[in-house]
C-alpha cells in the first residue's frame, strides 16, 4: 500500500512535458521564444520538434543561440515534396516521438502540412493539442495554409490567439470562449529578442545601400513564379518601382529557379536600380526591414514585424489573415495591379504621406514581446 501511495505522489508532482512542433520557418520563430520562456521558468519540460526537408534550415545557428536552443530539438526528416506526402511523413514521425516522450500537451505552430500532421497525430495518440496563432482566417479556401489552419483549430482543445480577429473567428465557428486564450503575437517576442542583435549590424553598408533610401522586396509566393507571363508582369512592375526608389531584392530559391527556368535571370539583373542579392539570415533581414523605406511582399511573412517597426508594407495579395496589420498597422493590400502598386509606392515615398502613415499606425494589443510569458503562466495553471 505504501509503495502505491508513494508512486502516485511521484506522478502527481512530476514535471509536465510539453511538445512544441513546427514545420516552416515562420512557425519555428513562434516556437523559439516560448521554448526559451518555458525552459527559463522550469514549470514544464519543453521539447522542440522541427519537421524539415533535407537542407532546410528553420532556425539558423545564431537564432537558435539567441533562444538557447542549440541541439535542443527533435527532428522529422521530410523527403516528399507534396503536401500529402509530407503530411504522411509527419504523422508517422510524430507518432514515434509521442510514444517515446509521452507529452502531456502538444503545441502546434504554423499552418503547413507539417503542422497539420502534428495536430492529427497527437489527437490519434490521445494527447491534447494547443493551436498557436489560432483563429487567423483569410477565408480563401483555395489557399492550402488557410485549409490547414482550419483543420488544426478543429483538432485543438486549446486555442492561443494573437489578435482579436482570431477570437471572433473561433467563436463564430463554435469554439467555446473557455477554450480561447488571447496571448498576443509570439512573432513579436522573437523580434524583441533578435532586434538588439540586428541593431549591432550595419546591414545596409554590407549591401551597398543607404538607410531609408531603398525598398525591400520579398517575393516568394508561387503565384508570381507560375509561368513566364507572370514573371514578365513582375519584371515590368519592378522596372517601374525601380524608377521611384532603389530596390533590394533577396532571391528565394523558388524565385531563382523560376528565373533560370524561363531564361529571365539576365533581364531581372539588368534592371537599373534593382539589386538582386542572396537570401540573408533572419537577423540580417530584420536589419534591412528596419532601414527600408517600404516593404513589398506577396506573403504574410514580415507583415507583423513591419507594423511594429512602422515600416509601410505593400502586400501583393487580395486578402490577409491578419486584419490588424491593415486596420491599425502599416499594411496595405495592393493585389497584383501594377498601377495600384506604383500609386501606393508614390504615397509612401512622399515625405508627408510617409510621416502620416507612421503616426496613424499603432501596435496591436499584446504585440508587446510578452506573449510567451502569458502562455507560460497559463500552462502553469492548467497542466
Amino acid at each position: 500500500m505504501r509503495k502505491i501511495i508513494y508512486s502516485n505522489v511521484l506522478k502527481l508532482y512530476a514535471v509536465k512535458k510539453v511538445l512544441l512542433t513546427a514545420g516552416g520557418r515562420s512557425g519555428a520563430l513562434l516556437l523559439a521564444p516560448l521554448y526559451h520562456a518555458l525552459k527559463k521558468k522550469g514549470c514544464c519540460e519543453p521539447i522542440a520538434c522541427f519537421a524539415a526537408g533535407a537542407g532546410e534550415e528553420l532556425l539558423s545557428a545564431e537564432v537558435a543561440a539567441c533562444f538557447s536552443m542549440v541541439g535542443a530539438d527533435r527532428a522529422i526528416l521530410l523527403s516528399q515534396d507534396s503536401s500529402s506526402g509530407r503530411l504522411a511523413e509527419v504523422l508517422t514521425g510524430m507518432e514515434r516521438i509521442i510514444v517515446l516522450e509521452k507529452p502531456d500537451l502538444v503545441m502546434v505552430f504554423g499552418n503547413d502540412a507539417a503542422a497539420l500532421g502534428a495536430a492529427v497525430a497527437s489527437v490519434q495518440c490521445g494527447v491534447s493539442v494547443a493551436s498557436v496563432d489560432a483563429g487567423l482566417r483569410s477565408n480563401d479556401l483555395a489557399d492550402s495554409g488557410e485549409r490547414c489552419r482550419r483543420m488544426i483549430d478543429a483538432a485543438a482543445s486549446l486555442h492561443l490567439v494573437s489578435e482579436h480577429s482570431g477570437e471572433y473567428n473561433l467563436i463564430s465557428e463554435g469554439i467555446i470562449e473557455e477554450d480561447i486564450f488571447f496571448a498576443g503575437n509570439l512573432a513579436i517576442d522573437s523580434l524583441a529578442v533578435l532586434m538588439p542583435e540586428a541593431n549591432k549590424r550595419a546591414v545596409c553598408g554590407d549591401f551597398g545601400v543607404d538607410p531609408k533610401k531603398f525598398a525591400l522586396v520579398l517575393l516568394q509566393g508561387p503565384a508570381l513564379f507560375s509561368g513566364r507571363e507572370s514573371l514578365e508582369m513582375l519584371l515590368g512592375l519592378l522596372r517601374g518601382l525601380a524608377g521611384k526608389s532603389e530596390l533590394l531584392m533577396p532571391l528565394s530559391p523558388a524565385f531563382d529557379a523560376a528565373l533560370s527556368l524561363y531564361g529571365l535571370r539576365g533581364a531581372f539583373g539588368e534592371v537599373p536600380g534593382l539589386r538582386l542579392i542572396g537570401h540573408p539570415g533572419y537577423i540580417e533581414l530584420l536589419g534591412l526591414l528596419r532601414d527600408a523605406s517600404f516593404l513589398l511582399v506577396d506573403t504574410e511573412d514580415l507583415q507583423p514585424e513591419a507594423t511594429v517597426m512602422s515600416v509601410p508594407c505593400l502586400s501583393m495579395m487580395e486578402v490577409t489573415s491578419r486584419p490588424s496589420t491593415i486596420e491599425i498597422g502599416t499594411n496595405i493590400l495592393v493585389g497584383m495591379d501594377e498601377d495600384d502598386v506604383w500609386s501606393r509606392a508614390d504615397d509612401v515615398l512622399r515625405l508627408h504621406a510617409h510621416s502620416g502613415l507612421s503616426k496613424r499606425s499603432k501596435i496591436p494589443e499584446k504585440w508587446d514581446g510578452q506573449a510567451a510569458q502569458r502562455i507560460v503562466e497559463l500552462l502553469e495553471r492548467i497542466l
